[in-house]
């Protein structure tokens, strides 16, 4: 890690450290969202309900290659922090280039064996005889260019983990920026369709990731992905497994779950699963731009919890909270006041906007609260906290948003199906509370910085980690 980068770590105020690091995660998750949402948009325009439902039903699939880019690229990058306060460049390489090969292997095994049984998956995705051809074609050519979807995820990740986070969100723009660009060329001067908005996608991917490499390979950054700094061990497999299996295991039940909804959804009608896909681009965006901005806390975190720096880090954790509440109360506009608007940017059909509105309104309730999940469930990642990261991580789907889609639906029909994700996300914003005080309680306990020695934390078994080894 560079003196610069350091000095941010250890000697810059809180508040210029995080929004240093926030803000341009922040820029970089907004700039991805535009990925999607581009697609949409001019999918939207050809006044296609079936094609637009077509993206929506393909999105799960999408939802599972993100979730193994974010085995890793949440994973990897909360261990390389840690390894970096303590002193250990070595073990952080290693873990770099360990993420960045796993990952495309266990894509491969993903992208095979979706392959082999893409017919079954079609039908589970919810498709009609109508949404079936569209779908098929954007999966399949998604499915073949997954590995670049992956190392999108975890190469720019790796890259904030050490406080590169311009080179992150530069990835980002050339990426969105192709996609962009593309996306009108595809779907409706070639009339492409929803194969014009895959092939748009993957194109921007393929870019972004020649331009990470670029910066690993010419030696811009303290990590690597050289072959010979592939050196897996127990160790770091377990520190990346541990937390970064909750965060995907937490997308891919979120992506089952978007099944189940538009399964249910299609009871309906397909216009009801239309406007779900629409109006949850937006829910969606809030939640990642949420995420994006308190991720930017989490190597800061890391960092310092590593170097013994708790009262920094817990400075840091405050404030991530009461700006976090800001940018949530901010985010509340669009569902207030523009949700008919933005309905209309995709599609005029009067039935699709009048129940993504509905969603819109309901999903309101529970906005400026998402910073208080966000903070704790960063604050475990980063002080390497598998078991209650997972907690939250599932208990948002799987706990709470799956058993309340049934059951709301059984009691109050499409209404019903309208207010599960506020339930749930009322929920899980109470779980945070009560599992994240302790938590805030012992920081507050501890006293300075740890000594340059080889001894671990002085932090409560409780909230012990496994041993980060220092530098040789």
């Amino acid at each position: 890690m560079d003196t610069k980068n350091i000095e941010l770590m250890e000697r810059s105020s809180v508040p210029k450290a995080i929004l240093t690091l926030s803000i341009p995660t922040l820029l970089s998750t907004i700039v991805s969202l535009l990925y999607n949402l581009t697609d949409t948009y001019f999918i939207g325009l050809l006044d296609d309900p079936i094609q637009l439902g077509a993206i929506s039903l393909a999105f799960p699939v999408f939802m599972v290659i993100q979730a193994i880019g974010n085995v890793f690229g949440n994973g990897a990058p909360s261990y390389v922090s840690r390894c970096l306060g303590a002193g250990n460049q070595q073990e952080a390489r290693r873990t770099g280039a360990v993420a960045t090969y796993v990952s495309v292997a266990a894509t491969l095994v993903m992208t095979a064996l979706c392959f082999v049984f893409l017919e079954p998956v079609l039908q589970v995705l919810g498709t009609s005889a109508d949404t079936l051809g569209p779908t098929r074609q954007y999966v399949q050519i998604v499915l073949s260019f997954s590995v670049f979807m992956t190392l999108q995820s975890v190469l720019p990740a790796l890259l904030r983990s050490e406080g590169r986070v311009k080179e992150a969100v530069i990835g980002m723009v050339i990426g969105t920026g192709l996609n962009i660009v593309l996306d009108p060329v595809f779907i409706l001067l070639l009339h492409q369709g929803v194969a014009g908005a895959a092939w748009a996608t993957i194109i921007g991917n393929i870019f972004a990731v020649v331009y990470y490499l670029s910066i690993y390979l010419r030696g811009k950054t303290s990590l690597s992905v050289f072959p010979r700094d592939f050196k897996p061990s127990r160790r770091i497999l377990a520190e990346v497994l541990k937390i970064g299996l909750p965060s995907s295991v937490s997308q891919i039940i979120m992506s089952f779950s978007n099944i189940m909804m538009n399964n249910l959804a299609s009871g309906y009608g397909d216009y009801v699963i239309s406007a779900y896909g629409v109006a949850g681009k937006l829910t969606t965006m809030v939640f990642m731009i949420t995420i994006g901005y308190i991720s930017g806390y989490m190597p800061f975190a890391g960092y310092n919890y590593g170097a013994g720096k708790y009262r920094r880090m817990l400075s840091a954790m405050r404030f991530s909270l009461i700006s976090g509440a800001g940018v949530c109360l901010v985010l509340l506009i669009p569902f207030l006041w523009l949700a008919p608007g933005f309905l209309r940017l995709f599609t005029s059909d009067p039935q699709i906007i009048d129940v993504g509105v509905q969603f819109l309104r309901a999903y309101a309730w529970v906005v400026p609260f998402m910073a208080i999940q966000m903070t704790v469930m960063c604050t475990f990642q980063a002080v390497g906290d598998g078991v209650r990261s997972m907690l939250l991580n599932l208990g948002r789907q799987l706990l709470f948003y799956i058993p309340f889609l049934y059951l709301f639906n059984h009691l109050w029909g499409l209404t019903g199906l309208l207010y599960a994700q506020t339930g749930a996300d009322i929920c899980v914003t109470i779980l945070a509370v009560l599992i994240g005080l302790p938590l805030l309680r012992k920081l507050g306990k501890m006293q300075g910085p740890r000594s340059a020695s080889v001894e671990e934390p002085h932090i409560s078994e409780e909230y012990a980690v496994s041993r980060i080894p220092t530098k040789s």
